[in-house]
This record gives structure tokens, C-alpha cells and sequence, in this order.
């Protein structure tokens, strides 16, 4: 046995024996959708067929009262590039966001409001089971009387853990921009 393929078993066995010790921190306790406090990890987040093709992930620690969840989220974005169709650009981001328990297994952040239309950023996180989670983030008009506001009104975008496997709109990557 080579060095080389020698250090492959291991690495595929520390990987493998990785994944064990974290699934005690991924999977939730089956109490009814109410966690205790600690941490939990979001895994698959992945929007909906349209371009760009957007995967996120979550880290959140819950409070001792399991009522606020403060999660760090990374964005990572894979965009067709206009001068080279075949190339995708990759983008990450880094985000903080900070949930309110609304009922069993559903949480909501609101963000805002800003600007002239009073926009409320509002999302969504609902643990459908386990590692499985689906987010939805829209925007709420709160000073609704000109016109213009009514535009920014827009729908819903929904990041879900089903369908994370995509086909890619290219066949080569480049660095787009990365996060902080």
C-alpha cells in the first residue's frame, strides 16, 4: 500500500467518523418541535430552479429559553457569465439573521422597516424534520400609498432542503467575489 493511498483511507475515515460526531448537532431532539438550547446546524438550502443557482447553509445557537435563534448563514451563488456562457462565476456572502420562535417548528425575523415605502424584510424558517429546513424570505410595503411602493412589493423567494442536486448551467468556474 502506498503513502498516497494510505492517507486517502484515512482521510475518507476521519470524514466518516466527522460526520458522526456532528449528527448529534445536526439532528433535532424528537420533543415536539421544541428544541433545547444549543447549537443547530442548517445544511441544505437550495432556491428554487431559477438562475443564479443559490445553496446556503446555517450555524444557529438557540437560547436557554428556546424562543430566539441567532443564526450565521453562507450564501454561495453560481452565475453565468455573459462574456463566457460556458463559465460560472462564483459569489459567496456571509449573513447574520435573528429568529423568533412564532410556533412549533416555525421562526420569524424581521428585518426593517427602511427606506421611503417603510420595506419589512420578513423571513421565514420552518424545521420540516431533522436536517431538513425550508426558508422563505419576502418583502412587506408598510407606507403603501404612492405608487411606486407598491412595486417593491415582491414575492416570495423560497430556499428549500428538497431538489439539492442540480445540473450546472456551465462547464468551467471562475472566481466571482467572495465574502469577508
Amino acid at each position: 500500500m502506498t503513502r498516497r493511498f494510505a492517507l486517502r483511507k484515512f482521510t475518507v475515515a476521519t470524514r466518516v467518523a466527522s460526520f458522526f460526531m456532528l449528527w448529534p448537532q445536526i439532528a433535532l431532539p424528537q420533543n415536539g418541535g421544541a428544541p433545547s438550547a444549543g447549537h443547530i446546524v442548517i445544511p441544505f438550502l437550495v432556491n428554487a430552479t431559477k438562475l443564479p443557482i443559490e445553496f446556503e447553509g446555517g450555524e444557529c445557537e438557540l437560547d436557554s429559553s428556546g424562543n430566539r435563534l441567532a443564526c450565521t448563514f453562507q450564501q454561495v451563488f453560481l452565475t453565468t457569465s455573459g462574456i463566457a456562457p460556458d463559465t460560472c462565476l462564483i459569489t459567496t456572502n456571509r449573513y447574520d439573521r435573528v429568529f423568533h420562535r412564532e410556533s412549533a417548528g416555525r421562526w420569524v425575523s424581521t428585518e426593517g422597516p427602511d427606506g421611503a415605502c417603510g420595506l419589512l424584510d420578513v423571513t421565514t424558517l420552518r424545521d420540516d424534520g431533522g436536517v431538513r429546513w425550508t426558508m422563505e424570505t419576502h418583502k412587506v410595503v408598510t407606507r403603501g400609498d404612492a405608487s411606486a411602493c407598491r412595486a417593491d412589493d415582491s414575492q416570495a423567494e423560497k430556499l428549500s432542503w428538497e431538489n439539492a442536486r442540480r445540473p450546472l448551467p456551465c462547464k468551467f468556474v471562475q472566481p466571482g467575489a467572495l465574502s469577508r
